[in-house]
């Protein structure tokens, strides 16, 4: 083959892999509870050229092994509903809001839960999305936590109704 022929194949070749984009998927944390045996992970792509945030997904697993992977949509974190983790009938039982939220810095991220579904009570706890020096991280007062445990609220003849508390660590 042609040098002349060569040179500009290989040029074309550079500049298409120079134009894309690669993601690598990280995990932001772990959730399990007390009421069923799913624990969920909520997971980011990030662009691996730019560190920013590409998309959001929450992989359902029972026993170790994944049986679910849902697209949550990050465009939706500063609207009113939120990013809906969790329904159960008709209740959106666990979302994720921001009212600052950006793909390149991250954000303050509440986790807005239903405590009591007869009521309509819900609660909320704050935490921020951010990086540090390798990966994406949620922060609690400063402290990275990566593990959520859900404690349910039950209450006498209906059983579950909402979301206690949240433990986190």
């Amino acid at each position: 083959m042609k040098l002349s022929t060569v040179l500009p194949l290989t040029i074309i070749i550079i500049q298409i892999f120079i134009g894309k984009s690669y993601a690598k998927e990280e995990v932001l944390s772990i959730t399990d509870n007390d009421d069923n045996a799913e624990v969920y992970n909520l997971v980011v792509s990030v662009d691996e050229s730019t560190q920013s945030l590409k998309n959001l997904y929450k992989d359902t697993y029972i026993a170790g092994k994944k049986i679910r992977r849902d697209i949550l949509d990050p465009n939706k974190l500063t609207t009113d509903e939120g990013v809906i983790v969790e329904k159960r009938d008709n209740y959106n039982v666990l979302n994720l809001k921001s009212n600052n939220f950006d793909y390149d810095r991250g954000g303050h991220i509440i986790i807005d839960t239903l405590y009591n579904g007869i009521s309509g009570e819900r609660k909320s706890v704050g935490l921020e999305l951010a990086k540090d020096q390798n990966s994406w991280k949620l922060f609690k007062n400063q402290i990275v936590v990566s593990k959520f445990h859900v404690k349910v609220n039950k209450v006498i003849i209906l059983g579950t109704v909402g979301i206690k508390t949240i433990m986190m660590e």
